[in-house]
């Protein structure tokens, strides 16, 4: 068997079993160990957006996540963003923005991208930062660094309501919120490390022995995530699930929005239908993935949908007095997270499941394979009427805890 580009969740068995009764009782630990740490720094957070009506409130644990993940992308870019004293920090964030429309506008825009990022923004030698912003302006800093790379867009969009928040702490009190965050989060690598290395074992080379290929790439943040990253989007997945799940469960109409790297044929030879949310299967080729999905689709109720790179999510939200509409969104753990939050921005109830590993030609490899995901997870999703199966009991937080 040949080693994974980076990730891999079904090494050996199937990964509804190797994986994802692991993540469930990780993502437990996480939120249990938060409790008597980050918790109510989250709870704070969300009774000031209460207040100010800032959004609909959403539940502590997405709070939490969202904490857990300024701490890690602080750990990991701060020092980078922190070094770039002058960048087209605007132009970048609308180019990112802009190539979300069409594909040809995406074309155009990402080789500029690309150049405007390396030049401006990537620090090869940035050192990780273990300290805390040493004030707002730093931490606004990060920020807009963030939104300028387009990939850590949806990041940036939580992070401004945080920025509101640590606005009303006094410089000392916003010293320690951040402290606790930063210890957290390397609690978190450590742990994650511990737990979900095995799935990620090839992380580290893939960086090694790649990174100048992505020099000049606008995919150059993506694809050149950090182990701890990988960690972390996998427990973002997890959270966003439970999080999501109950108005998920009662949308009357279902899609599984899938990427294009599932496909058997290329995307020249693929006879699937262009439509403006998508791409629909024709059933071209019995054997692939998608297809099989489709056909699935039939029986069980939902539709499948094709959806290039960095589409535009917003097409998918509710319009008037149309029936609920809910999603399972299918991407690499690079992207899910971000997908994921998109989907929230947009009231859109979504669900994800993780590509079992990585393997596109646009992105990943130079010839490219079919991807795939677990066919088991899917279902799990799409059709349990349990959700008490992944709510943390008391009993668990206590065998945790000890």
């Amino acid at each position: 068997m040949e080693a994974p580009i980076t990730y891999k969740l079904n090494m050996g068995q199937s990964a509804s079993i190797a994986y994802y009764p692991v993540i469930n009782l990780f993502t437990n630990k996480v939120l249990a160990k938060a409790e008597e740490s980050i918790a109510p720094i989250a709870n704070g957070c969300r009774r000031y957006i209460i207040e100010y009506e800032l959004e609909s409130p959403r539940s502590v644990e997405e709070y939490t996540y969202e904490l857990l993940n300024l701490g890690v992308l602080w750990r990991t870019y701060g020092g980078m963003a922190l070094s770039v004293r002058t960048a087209p920090f605007r132009l970048m964030a609308f180019l990112a923005g802009v190539r979300k429309k069409n594909e040809f506008i995406k074309a155009l825009v990402d080789p500029i991208r690309g150049f405007l990022m390396s030049l401006f923004l990537a620090r090869e030698n940035a050192e990780r930062l273990t300290e805390p912003p040493e004030n707002l302006q730093e931490f606004e800093r990060f920020v807009q660094w963030l939104e300028a790379t387009g990939d850590f867009r949806e990041d940036a969009f939580r992070f401004i309501r945080w920025l509101a928040y640590f606005n009303t702490l006094n410089p000392t009190q916003f010293n320690e919120t951040m402290k606790k965050v930063l210890n957290f989060s390397a609690w978190f690598e450590k742990e994650s490390l511990n737990s979900l290395g095995s799935y990620t074992q090839n992380v580290e080379g893939f960086l090694k022995t790649r990174m100048r290929y992505y020099r000049w790439r606008e995919d150059r943040f993506v694809c050149l995530r950090t182990r701890v990253e990988y960690h972390l989007n996998m427990t973002g997945a997890e959270i966003m699930n439970r999080a999501f799940q109950p108005e998920f469960l009662s949308a009357h109409k279902k899609t599984v929005l899938v990427p294009g790297c599932m496909r058997l044929r290329s995307a020249r030879k693929c006879e699937g239908i262009k439509t403006p949310n998508g791409i629909l299967c024709t059933g071209c080729e019995p054997r692939c993935s998608v297809n099989r999905l489709r056909i699935m689709g039939h029986t069980n109720n939902f539709y499948v949908c094709i959806l290039p790179h960095s589409t535009d999510l917003s097409r998918w939200a509710a319009k008037p007095d149309a029936p609920s509409h809910a999603v399972v969104g299918v991407a690499c753990l690079s992207v899910l997270v971000q997908g994921g939050w998109e989907l929230r921005r947009w009231n859109i109830p979504a669900q994800c499941v993780l590509l079992n590993e990585c393997g596109c030609r646009k992105h990943w490899d130079n010839i490219g394979f079919p991807t795939e995901l677990d066919v088991r997870e899917l279902k799990k999703i799409l059709q349990t009427d349990s959700p008490d199966l992944r709510i943390l009991t008391e009993r668990q937080k206590v065998i945790l805890k000890n």
